[in-house]
């Protein structure tokens, strides 16, 4: 499922009962956690049943037991795993009966899951292995998204795209500057685009002259001008 889609559906109250959120790219995963962090249940409800848990801190066996629960003041509880890519064996096939016996307490879950448990797994920097069984269930009974880093060329148009949407406008070659800059790496693009934006009118249009001063990025001394220069035998 896309990272649109997955929005859309949480901004419209559909709920699904595991998301399993991967990939190297964090920003996508960060946003869907965020948005089923702070708006799935409201302040009071949150401190009854909302749980986060990091991977490193807990294991598979716990997880499953938080999710088994019901929720206490609100429709729904939500527990979010936290760099479920520290998780133990997550995906591994146990060697053991204990190890056997705990992959398949998560495998059951996602069988017959709980009804009023909104079960999230942030899995960062890397994906499961599509041939594990665990990644089979999943993609069958979850919300799966596969969270791809962007390509750099892409970078250019997707920076442009999302000072639009804050209500900005960006020229090609300070969106390319930025990309140049800042690499493929989103949460670093957003966040610099924010503390820049802070001073901006709605609707101001963000120039290299803008970057160079807020950013420190030198609108005359970077890749692209050394290539203009070079085709202009400067």
């Amino acid at each position: 499922m896309t990272f649109d889609q997955i929005i859309k559906d949480l901004e419209n109250k559909k709920f699904r009962p595991v998301y399993f959120l991967q990939g190297e790219e964090a920003y996508f995963i960060d946003l869907i956690s965020d948005f089923i962090e702070n708006n799935v249940l409201n302040e009071s409800e949150r401190s009854f049943d909302q749980t986060i848990v990091y991977g490193r801190d807990t294991d598979k066996t716990s997880v499953v037991s938080l999710a088994k629960q019901f929720p206490m003041m609100a429709q729904y509880q939500v527990i979010i795993v936290k760099e479920a890519q520290d998780l133990k064996d997550l995906a591994a096939k146990g060697k053991t009966a204990a190890k056997k016996k705990e992959q398949d307490a998560l495998e059951a879950y996602l069988e017959h899951p709980q009804p009023s448990t909104i079960l999230v797994f942030c899995h960062k920097y890397k994906k499961l292995a599509k041939n594990t069984t665990l990644y089979k269930m999943l993609e069958k009974f979850a919300i799966v998204l596969d969270s791809d880093l962007l390509k750099e060329d892409k970078v250019p148009d997707w920076i442009r795209q999302f000072v639009q949407q804050k209500g900005f406008s960006i020229t090609p070659k300070a969106a390319l500057l930025l990309s140049e800059y800042l690499g493929n790496d989103l949460s670093k693009i957003t966040n610099e685009i924010g503390k820049l934006i802070i001073s901006l009118t709605t609707g101001a249009t963000i120039n290299e002259n803008l970057i160079e001063a807020n950013i420190g990025i030198s609108k005359d001394y970077n890749s692209i001008e050394l290539q203009k220069a070079i085709v202009e035998r400067n």
